[in-house]
C-alpha cells in the first residue's frame, strides 16, 4: 500500500488566502458548496483571517506539497452546537482526505463537549455517506434554505453528530 502524498494540520491565519482561493475553484463547480461564484476571493480571506485570529473558528486543512487541496472550518465554536463546513479539491476528493479532516473535528468536539451540525445538499451522494459513517444523523430537510441569485433557493439536510 502507498503512503498518501498529503497532510493533515491546523489551519492558521496564513492559510486564509489559499483556502479562499479553493473555495472559489468549487464554487465554480456550482453544486457542492452555498457560496455562489464570483465572490470576492481577497475579501473572504481577510474574513477568514479574522475570524481565526478572534478565535471565532477553529479548523484543519489539507495540503499535498505545497497545495492547498482541503478545508474543514468549525464556525462559531462558542455554541454548544457549532456548524462545519468543509471543502476538497477535485483532484484530490476519494482519497481520504474528508474523512481524515472530519476526524480532527470530531476530536476537537469531543475534547470540548461540543455537538456537531453541518448542513449537506442532498444530491451529493458521496459526502453524505461519508457523514453517515462518520457517525452523523440526519436532523431536518431545510427547504429553500440557501438562496441563489439566479434561480429557486436550494434545500439543505442539516445534519448532527452528538459526541459520547
Amino acid at each position: 500500500m502507498t503512503r498518501a502524498s498529503w497532510a493533515i494540520r491546523p489551519k492558521g491565519e496564513r492559510d486564509a488566502v489559499g483556502v479562499a482561493a479553493l473555495l472559489g475553484e468549487i464554487a465554480r463547480e456550482g453544486r457542492f458548496v452555498a457560496t455562489e461564484w464570483p465572490f470576492d476571493v481577497d475579501e473572504r480571506a481577510r474574513q477568514m483571517r479574522d475570524a481565526l485570529l478572534r478565535r471565532w473558528c477553529v479548523g484543519w486543512v489539507a495540503t499535498d506539497g505545497r497545495d492547498l487541496v482541503g478545508d474543514l472550518t468549525i464556525f462559531d465554536i462558542e455554541r454548544d452546537d457549532p456548524e462545519l463546513g468543509m471543502i476538497v479539491a477535485a483532484t484530490h476528493r476519494r482519497r481520504g482526505i474528508g474523512r481524515a479532516l472530519l476526524a480532527c473535528a470530531i476530536e476537537w468536539a469531543h475534547a470540548n463537549g461540543k455537538r456537531l451540525n453541518l448542513r449537506v445538499f442532498p444530491d451529493n451522494a458521496a459526502a453524505r455517506e461519508l457523514y453517515l459513517a462518520s457517525g452523523f444523523v440526519d436532523v431536518e430537510v431545510q427547504h429553500g434554505a440557501i438562496p441563489r441569485r439566479n434561480g429557486p433557493a436550494l434545500d439543505v439536510i442539516l445534519m448532527r453528530r452528538v459526541t459520547p
